[in-house]
């Protein structure tokens, strides 16, 4: 535009700059919105694993030295064609690494999942949950409450297999609401299915199957409702200068105290900083 080069990604970093031109297709002249641009994440990707393939410069660059050897690797197999395709220097140091005692593959090998374990096969998952609650402690008027929760995902598996993967609600009035999927999954239930009689403690269940990466990603996250909170809290503060403080926890039926560990944190707001703490007596907790 005007003579100027448009779009240029600049990174500093190790005191190096790694400079990238972006191409786009443009309609007429008129020069659209970087967030329209694609190519600039893409760019940003690939300098940043150029960046840490050179790391920390101890002594001046030559053509014979490891660090641009191991650049002009990256840049081969990260952007076959020239079009980047895989810009996470761990992957590319899997690949090269069972490149020469893998023939090669008859499937054809997802973007996602460039090298192949070697390795007893292991699956681990990690479940994340997050409830943002308001509860009211009055008879006119309802709780509120949202649950949040997204599963992670490491998979050791020989090969590229595919994972079927089960979401399973607890019995009671549970349901899997919002699922967003990352994009190794290629099939997903739209709907969750009952896989127990209907009624107050029927189950539901949602189907994911995928073909994992190598490392640690999220595969998914999910938004319940309709499900029964897990501890209920009683807090009341009275006093201005002198604050009386009572904080009441309990956990609700059916759900066990197999807690590692509990954290309340509760916020005194407009009232300055806390300088004096007197006749603080919990029963079960400590105060930090």
């Amino acid at each position: 535009f005007d003579g100027k080069l448009w779009p240029v990604v600049c990174l500093q970093k190790n005191n190096l700059l790694f400079v990238a031109i972006v191409p786009f297709d443009s309609e007429g002249n008129q020069k659209p919105s970087l967030i329209n641009v694609t190519g600039v994440p893409v760019a940003i990707s690939l300098l940043t694993g150029m960046s840490e393939i050179l790391g920390t410069l101890t002594s001046e660059l030559t053509q014979s030295s490891l660090q641009i050897m191991e650049l002009s690797q990256f840049l081969c197999l990260s952007t076959p064609f020239g079009t980047p395709s895989e810009t996470n220097p761990a992957n590319i140091k899997l690949q090269v690494q069972f490149r020469k005692a893998n023939t090669i593959p008859k499937e054809k090998i997802p973007s996602w999942r460039p090298a192949v374990y070697k390795g007893p096969s292991k699956i681990h998952l990690i479940l994340r949950e997050q409830i943002r609650a308001v509860q009211y402690d009055r008879e006119d008027m309802e709780d509120v409450w949202q649950v949040y929760g997204s599963l992670l995902c490491k998979a050791e598996l020989e090969g590229h297999p595919d994972v079927i993967l089960s979401l399973t609600t607890p019995p009671g009035p549970s349901h899997l609401d919002h699922l967003i999927v990352h994009q190794c999954v290629q099939s997903a239930d739209t709907e969750p299915n009952i896989v127990s009689s209907a009624g107050p403690d029927a189950t539901e269940t949602r189907k994911i199957r995928f073909s994992a990466p190598l490392d640690l990603f999220t595969l998914c996250h999910y938004q319940s409702s309709s499900c029964i909170l897990p501890i209920r809290g009683f807090y009341q503060m009275k006093g201005d200068k002198s604050v009386e403080l009572l904080v009441q926890l309990k956990l609700v039926e059916n759900i066990r105290n197999n807690f590692e560990y509990l954290e309340v944190r509760i916020p005194f707001f407009n009232r300055g900083p806390i300088e004096k703490v007197d006749n603080i007596h919990p029963t079960t907790a400590n105060i930090v």
